[in-house]
């Protein structure tokens, strides 16, 4: 079988896509004491997470702090699908069972 019917070009032609992580964290809305991260799953989707303070109740000594990761739960996850279009993000949600409209 001939290869270059199959051929769309090299891996160095096609552009790297850029990881718009850091400008996705800052244009992302969230509450007042949440804080969002954000990671590069593959090309142009991202998975992002809303974080808040642990309820305190349960603690022993509700003053603890400690650790993001250990005073801080999930309030929310999202799958996006993020590109770049004329300086401005165009973020769509991407998650298993999201409202499309």
């Amino acid at each position: 079988m001939r290869q270059d019917l199959f051929d769309t070009g090299t891996a160095k032609d096609r552009p790297t896509p850029v990881d718009l992580s850091a400008e996705i964290i800052q244009s992302i809305s969230r509450g007042s004491n949440e804080r969002v991260t954000c990671t590069r799953v593959s090309a142009n989707n991202y998975r992002c997470n809303w974080w808040s303070p642990a309820p305190t109740k349960a603690f022993d000594n509700p003053a603890m702090y400690g650790l993001l990761v250990t005073t801080h739960i999930v309030t929310k996850s999202r799958f996006l699908n993020v590109t770049k279009v004329d300086r401005q993000l165009v973020i769509n949600d991407i998650s298993v069972g999201a409202v499309r409209g």
